[in-house]
């Protein structure tokens, strides 16, 4: 009886080695070195535009601290300006008054002798901008007071005298009050002096 021997057949059922890892080249692309460095260059791009705004943004912090610590600094210096040209200012207008003090004598003379009856000077003053400040004061008469202060006004622009130190004279305000029983008119009459006071 013949003997017959079998023969072992192998099939191998797993795929080849280049399917063996279950990927493709596809799937596999991210693990090459071109693949870092494309990431590596996305996040140093990234780094490269944060990094600028975060310092110009601390800057500009830095810059609005000390802009809020200067600003007091700032308005006092702009105090101490305004004060030292009103000093100027009324150095120079007195500078004025004294090379013409003669002639400043007479006006205040003739300011005293055109004063009304009924009517008086409470102060004299001179202001930057307004020039020679007067304010006085009248006793209410129903109205006539107010002729009278406007015939010393008439009568300072007709005098050569006063009128050649100023350039033009002005009631800028009145006020009434009641003192007791008598009524009380408060003026204020200004005269622009002129640029070079007659000596």
């Amino acid at each position: 009886m013949a003997e017959i021997r079998g023969q072992l057949i192998q099939v191998n059922l797993l795929p080849s080695p280049a399917g063996k890892s279950g990927a493709s080249s596809i799937d596999q692309l991210h693990r090459t070195p071109l693949m870092w460095l494309v990431g590596a260059a996305m996040v140093t791009g990234i780094v490269a535009l944060w990094l600028p705004v975060q310092l110009r943004s601390a800057q500009l912090k830095r810059l609005n601290q000390r802009i809020q610590e200067l600003t007091p600094m700032k308005l006092e210096i702009d105090r101490i300006q305004q004060y030292t040209k009103s000093l100027r200012a009324q150095e120079a207008a007195f500078k004025g008054l004294a090379q013409g003090q003669h002639q400043w004598a007479k006006r205040l003379n003739t300011l005293a002798t055109l004063t009304p009856d009924g009517v008086w000077y409470t102060e004299l003053a001179l202001d930057q901008d307004k020039g020679l400040v007067i304010q006085g004061s009248a006793i209410g008469e129903g109205g006539g007071e107010m002729v009278k202060i406007g015939r010393l006004v008439q009568d300072l622009k007709a005098d050569a005298g006063f009128s050649s130190a100023v350039t033009d004279i002005q009631i800028e305000s009145i006020k009434r009050f009641q003192d007791k029983e008598v009524e009380i008119v408060q003026f204020t009459l200004t005269c622009e002096l002129a640029k070079e006071p007659a000596s």
